[in-house]
């Protein structure tokens, strides 16, 4: 007579065979997210930044506007004070915007008719949507027309929040990074997160940004985008019954 197993060796077996698989597949997605082409921001044997986008980024800019033109350091020479990094360039930031461990891209330009602010993110292997975070109409024949935005990469954390559909300052907690933009014809600085794949603006507040560049007219309040963005470190502010 054959012995029966006893089912909770069964179990055991399945649970440690699924953990193995689930193990084999992470790593095979961790393998295939370091082989795909990513954006990169580098610095040229000439001191230049530039920014270089795979044709899968290239691919989803064109189905989004085949005018449009990320900035470049030529439109930014006013700017004295920021500090390019591989994260960073006045018209471009990347980073993990949605979470899904691929690189995302927030860039700066204009098309044949309007100034823009898009987010180029992954849905996949090789594979990215345009997400249009700002528009704004100028004229092509009038330079004085075109005021360019200051992009800055944001850490994951706390920040301090001011924004016109809330009663009062608070924080807002971003778990993956986001962006923040400065310049133009805002007032202050708003921080772009992306949730849930769609692009969410909120005002920071004067506690979190910084002071304005040297050399140049920003919007008031001014806000500094010089170096990345860290979060705020002070304690949570209690919540007040007031919110909306």
């Amino acid at each position: 007579m054959r012995r029966k197993i006893p089912q909770i060796l069964v179990k055991t077996a399945a649970l440690c065979l699924l953990s193995v698989l689930a193990a084999a597949v992470a790593q095979a997605q961790r393998r295939d997210t370091r082989d795909e082409p990513r954006p990169a921001i580098y610095r040229s044997s000439d001191g230049i930044w530039l920014l270089d986008l795979p044709p899968a980024m290239e691919d989803a800019l064109d189905r989004y506007n085949r005018d449009f033109e990320p900035w470049t350091l030529d439109d930014y020479r006013g700017v004295s004070d920021y500090e390019p990094s591989p994260r960073q360039l006045p018209w471009a930031v990347i980073g993990d915007f949605n979470g899904d461990g691929r690189a995302d891209l927030a860039v700066a330009g204009r098309t044949d008719r309007d100034l823009v602010v898009v987010f180029v993110l992954s849905s996949g292997r090789s594979r990215y949507r345009a997400v249009e975070a700002e528009r704004e109409p100028y004229d092509p024949d009038d330079r004085s027309s075109i005021r360019v935005p200051i992009l800055t990469y944001m850490y994951p954390g706390r920040y301090v929040v001011a924004d016109q559909r809330l009663s009062h300052p608070r924080q807002l907690v971003v778990d993956q990074a986001a962006v923040q933009i400065s310049g133009g014809r805002r007032q202050g600085a708003v921080v772009y997160v992306v949730d849930n794949n769609t692009v969410v603006p909120y005002y920071l507040s004067d506690r979190t940004a910084a002071p304005a560049p040297r050399g140049t007219r920003p919007a008031r309040p001014a806000v500094r985008p010089g170096r990345p963005v860290r979060p705020d470190t002070s304690p949570p502010m209690k919540e007040s019954s007031g919110t909306r």
